[in-house]
């Protein structure tokens, strides 16, 4: 009975999984296999997308060119208070990521004109665990910085490429 019951909640989650849209993010098909990767080149967020566009099998900044070259313009770390105690102290905080990026073929032409992607996130904040609190920012930083390069690369596998390497029309 107790194994009866273990399966009609395991079918009516997976069916209310599916009933609301629920994907797993799956597999990227790019229509290219190189790429280079120019602009903050001694930044975190710079080696986040270079091991993500590597994960997805893509030769990065390879020795004869690529068909497109991904450029991170400028980031963007901001953080304020959003909440104060009652003693006039920041209780919550939130800190925002910016990226601004562009992808161009090899002849200069936009594929992507610059556009700005952005996370933000909260957290709550206490003076008396300042370490540990700054810690944690710098996590929530990187995650957000690795979730926009996920962003980036799932916008990339959406270009299309036409045989000589140019951007389909």
């Amino acid at each position: 009975m107790k194994r009866f019951f273990q399966t009609i909640a395991l079918l009516a989650t997976t069916l209310a999984l599916t009933a609301c849209g629920f994907q797993l993010r799956g597999q990227y098909n790019f229509d290219f296999e190189k790429i280079e990767l120019r602009g903050m080149e001694n930044s975190e967020m710079n080696r986040n997308m270079d091991l993500q566009l590597q994960i997805l099998n893509l030769k990065v900044n390879p020795p004869e060119g690529a068909p497109l070259k991904l450029n991170l313009i400028s980031e963007t770390r901001d953080r304020s208070i959003v909440t104060f105690s009652a003693t006039g102290r920041a209780r919550e905080v939130r800190i925002t990521y910016e990226l601004l990026y562009s992808v161009v073929d090899k002849n200069g032409d936009f594929l992507i004109a610059t556009s700005q992607l952005s996370q933000r996130r909260e957290l709550t904040y206490t003076d008396d665990q300042i370490l540990g609190k700054e810690a944690e920012e710098n996590q929530l930083y990187t995650e957000m910085q690795r979730d926009i390069a996920r962003q980036i690369t799932g916008r990339l596998s959406a270009l299309q490429l036409g045989s000589k390497g140019q951007a389909a029309k």
